[in-house]
């Protein structure tokens, strides 16, 4: 199986030698649970073209970004264009936070800025059913570092996790094999942390970083939630 990692963004350089980029952190949170699956990864944020032929790859991971995917960046309609022809391709793609905002602007819903503010930190998410058949039943715990949201689902979508802050925290698609979240399974706590530090008190207000650093010794889920994106890209890409 050859999974391209499609990077909306790279760490901030003073986060990189610690942290890597995050194709890197998709690879080492996802491989042990796809190990058929070989990783490239194309920075379509740094100006990397995306595949003149989509079915050069078995299926795509679009991944998180500092970018709003409602902002006046040249790299985003044709990411989304390439989405769309994704889904008329049936060729798989997943997508964490700023992916899973841009799968559904592309596919017809709305992202907007939050007016709940800064979701930061370890959060509980609860399951729909269709959630449950995904991820299995129990709520899913993981780390959150996002003020966007989207605000009405594209046709087709159905969710299958939310909390308060983010009720449409995770969507699944009918008629072609998509899947988002809008949590970070790839991210490790030491990552949230250090971003936190560095942003207090200026980008992210500093109560919210505070209550923030405090969950974050607590249990995740991301090995669970790694296991469903490979069953998600195993079952699929043995259809296509």
């Amino acid at each position: 199986m050859k999974l391209c990692i499609l990077e909306a963004d790279r760490p901030a350089e003073a986060f990189r030698p610690a942290h890597g980029t995050y194709a890197g952190m998709f690879e080492r949170w996802l491989a042990p649970a796809l190990p058929e699956a070989t990783f490239d990864n194309i920075f379509v944020a740094g100006g990397d073209a995306l595949p003149e032929n989509p079915d050069l790859y078995d299926a795509y991971l679009v991944t998180g970004s500092r970018a709003g995917v409602y902002e006046d960046h040249d790299w985003i309609a044709p990411l989304e264009a390439f989405l769309r022809e994704l889904r008329a391709r049936n060729r798989p793609v997943a997508g964490v936070c700023f992916g899973h905002q841009v799968m559904a602007q592309a596919f017809g819903g709305t992202v907007e800025k939050s007016a709940a503010g800064w979701m930061l930190g370890r959060q509980e998410h609860m399951l729909s059913p269709e959630g449950a058949e995904v991820f299995g039943p129990d709520p899913l715990t993981a780390l959150s570092f996002h003020q966007d949201q989207i605000t009405a689902l594209p046709p087709g979508a159905a969710r299958l996790l939310s909390n308060d802050p983010s009720p449409n925290g995770g969507l699944v698609y009918t008629g072609f094999p998509a899947m988002s979240v809008q949590f970070h399974p790839e991210f490790q706590p030491g990552y949230i942390h250090d971003l936190l530090i560095a942003y207090r008190g200026e980008r992210v207000p500093l109560d919210r970083a505070e209550t923030a650093l405090a969950s974050l010794d607590g249990a995740l889920d991301n090995d669970r939630v790694a296991r469903a994106f490979a069953e998600f890209f195993r079952r699929n890409v043995k259809k296509t």
